[in-house]
C-alpha cells in the first residue's frame, strides 16, 4: 500500500451501525405475542470533512477544487471522523414461559455491523488532497492522527421480562475484519526545492492480511433496562438504559503489524520517491529498515465498540399529542466525545409519529433531524434521520416490527 493511499484511508473508510435515539418508540401495551423487529442503520459524521468528497470515495467521480477548498476552510488542528453502520433481525418471544413462570420471554437476534473511527490533523487532509506542494519548506505535522475500522457480525440469545419488556442477551460474535493506525509522531519536513524530505516517525499500523471470512471470535452483552416513574400529572413516563456490543473480540488468524517505537530522522529521498515509487509497507526492506520500521505478526484482544445511552422514551400508546424525549449517548471510544440530545414527537393521529430532534457531540457538531413513523397494533415502520442539514455528514435509519 503506498504511502498516500493510507493517508486516504483515514479520510475515505465509511460505511458503518449502532443504536439511534429517534425515533425511540415504546409499545407499553402488555399483550403475549410474537415479534419480528428489523433495523438498518447508516451513519457519517464528521467535525469538518464534507460529506460531497466521502460521496466520490465511495461512488466514484471527480474531487473539484470548490469541494477540497470547503472542507479546507473547516478544518482545525485535529479534526474527528466517524460512521457507523449495521442491519439487525431480532424475534422476540412473549408466548414462552422460561423458567416456569409468566414473567420471562426470550429473544434471538443477528446482525452484522461495521464501525470507523478517526482523528486526524489538517494537515493530513490537506497533503492527502492537495500532495505536497503546500508544504515547501515546510512541515507537515500528522502527529496524532489515529484510525480504527471493525466489521464483525454477532448472533445472540436472550431474557425479556414480559412486562417491563427489559432485556439481557449473550452474543456470539466473528471478526470478520479489522485495522488500526496510530501516528504518536510524524512530521514530514520538505526542503524548499523539493530535493531532501526529513522524516519523523513514531507509531504503527495493523491489519489483516489473510482473506479468510472469520479472523477472530469472541463474546459481548446487550443489555436494555426499562423502567417508568410519575410525572406531575400522574401519567406515566417511561425511561430506558441501554448496552450494544460490550465485549472483545481474539484472533484467530494472525495481524500483519508495522511499527517504529523510536522516532528516527532520515534524510535522502524526495515526496514523489515514498509516493510514487516507493511503499512503506511492502517488501522495501531497504526503505523500511532506512524508517526504522519493524515487520511482525501476532494475535491479539481487542474491544468491540461498544455503545451506552440513556433515554427518556415516547409512549406511542398515549393520547398526548405532543411528548417530549432527550438522553445522552457515549461511544466507547478514546476518539468520539460525548453526545446529548433531545426532541419533539407530534402524533396528529392515532396512527402517525412526527418529530424533529437535535444533537451535539459524538464524531460531529451540532445537528438536527426529523423523523417519521406509523404504528398499529401490529405493525411499526419508522424512517430517520439525525442528520437533514449538515454538509459534513449524513444519518438514515430504517425500523420495521412487527407482530403476530
Amino acid at each position: 500500500m503506498k504511502f498516500k493511499l493510507l493517508l486516504l484511508l483515514l479520510l475515505a473508510q465509511i460505511s458503518a451501525l449502532g443504536q439511534h435515539f429517534i425515533p425511540i418508540n415504546f409499545d407499553t401495551l402488555i399483550e403475549p405475542k410474537q415479534e419480528l423487529i428489523l433495523t438498518g442503520i447508516g451513519e457519517a459524521s464528521s467535525t469538518a470533512l464534507g460529506f460531497d468528497i466521502v460521496n466520490k470515495f465511495l461512488f466514484g467521480g471527480e474531487i473539484t477544487p470548490e469541494m477540497k477548498n470547503k472542507s479546507l476552510e473547516r478544518h482545525n488542528s485535529l479534526n474527528r471522523f466517524g460512521s457507523d453502520a449495521n442491519m439487525e433481525l431480532e424475534y422476540r418471544n412473549y408466548k414462552a414461559k422460561l423458567f416456569k413462570t409468566e414473567e420471562f420471554g426470550f429473544l434471538v437476534k443477528a446482525g452484522l455491523y461495521n464501525f470507523n473511527q478517526s482523528i486526524y490533523s489538517k494537515d493530513v487532509f490537506q497533503l492527502a488532497m492537495y500532495g505536497n506542494e503546500g508544504f515547501l519548506g515546510d512541515t507537515a505535522m500528522l502527529s496524532g492522527t489515529q484510525f480504527r475500522s471493525m466489521t464483525f457480525q454477532k448472533i445472540g440469545f436472550g431474557l425479556i421480562n414480559k412486562f417491563s419488556k427489559s432485556s439481557v442477551t449473550l452474543n456470539l460474535v466473528g471478526l470478520n475484519n479489522s485495522s488500526t493506525i496510530n501516528l504518536n509522531r510524524m512530521d514530514l519536513y520538505q526542503s524548499a526545492d523539493a530535493d531532501t524530505l526529513k522524516l519523523v516517525y513514531a507509531g504503527d499500523y495493523n491489519f489483516y492480511k489473510n482473506a479468510s471470512f472469520l479472523k477472530g471470535i469472541g463474546v459481548a452483552i446487550d443489555f436494555d433496562i426499562r423502567f417508568n416513574s410519575k410525572n406531575k400529572k400522574g401519567d406515566a413516563v417511561y425511561f430506558q438504559v441501554m448496552g450494544r456490543n460490550l465485549g472483545f473480540v481474539s484472533s484467530i488468524r494472525s495481524q500483519s503489524s508495522y511499527s517504529s517505537n523510536s522516532q528516527v530522522t532520515y534524510t535522502g529521498f524526495t515526496y514523489d520517491e515514498i509516493i510514487n515509487g516507493g511503499s512503506i509497507i511492502n517488501d522495501n526492506v531497504a526503505l523500511m529498515d532506512s524508517l526504522g520500521i519493524d515487520e511482525s505478526t501476532r494475535k491479539n484482544a481487542e474491544f468491540l465498540p461498544g455503545l451506552l445511552q440513556a433515554s427518556k422514551l415516547v409512549d406511542v400508546n398515549s393520547k398526548r399529542k405532543l411528548q417530549e424525549f432527550y438522553g445522552g449517548r457515549m461511544y466507547l471510544s478514546k476518539i468520539a466525545i460525548p453526545q446529548v440530545f433531545g426532541g419533539i414527537n407530534y402524533r396528529p393521529v392515532t396512527f402517525l409519529n412526527i418529530g424533529a430532534s437535535a444533537s451535539y457531540g459524538g464524531f460531529s457538531g451540532l445537528r438536527g433531524g426529523a423523523y417519521l413513523s406509523y404504528n398499529t397494533s401490529k405493525i411499526n415502520i419508522g424512517i430517520s434521520s439525525e442528520n437533514l442539514f449538515s454538509k459534513i455528514g449524513v444519518s438514515y435509519l430504517i425500523r420495521l416490527q412487527c407482530a403476530f
